[in-house]
């Protein structure tokens, strides 16, 4: 019978040691919950300062997405009518070509003279208009011209190479 009441009384030994050590993990976990609550009411208060502002964020960047969108939609037509504008420059540059690459440069030399004399002329009353406004003066201003013309009649200052365009 000894030997029974040996055994009840290491079962109840082992009982208060396990109940004892249940205690502490429990008392751990109640610590480590109670720190967790207050770390998890810190971080939801911090959420909800921060909502008010994400929103705002979220509807300026909505706002600014439409803007962009809308003035992207605009530019389209513009690029639209570069496009057009560059397809007839490079029709207008080969039709040129097809018509004047087969002319001699005396061919050439007849059909810009017209052209040129015409920015010559333009030049002199661009000229001549400065002096009238009182840029330069006037006699000054006669003899410059008078000098230029002679120098661009002696020499050509556009040279035609069959190449233009």
């Amino acid at each position: 019978m000894g030997l029974i009441y040996l055994s009840i009384l290491l079962v109840a030994i082992a009982f208060l040691i396990a109940t004892v050590y249940i205690c502490f993990v429990l008392k751990r976990l109640t610590n480590t919950m109670r720190s967790l609550s207050v770390t998890l009411g810190s971080a939801e208060e911090q959420v909800g300062k921060m909502t008010p502002v994400l929103l705002q964020t979220i509807k300026e960047t909505d706002e600014l997405i439409g803007d962009v969108t809308e003035k992207v939609q605009a530019t389209d037509s513009m690029f639209d009518s570069v496009q057009l504008l560059g397809e007839s420059v490079q029709s207008a540059n080969t039709a040129l070509q097809n018509g004047l690459g087969n002319l001699t440069d005396a061919e050439m030399d007849r059909k810009v003279k017209p052209f040129i004399e015409g920015i010559k002329w333009s030049e002199v009353a661009v000229q001549l208009y400065g002096t009238w406004k009182g840029q330069q003066p006037k006699q000054k201003n006669e003899l410059m011209i008078k000098n230029e013309l002679k120098i661009r009649e002696k020499h050509d200052i556009v040279k035609v190479t069959g190449r233009e365009g």
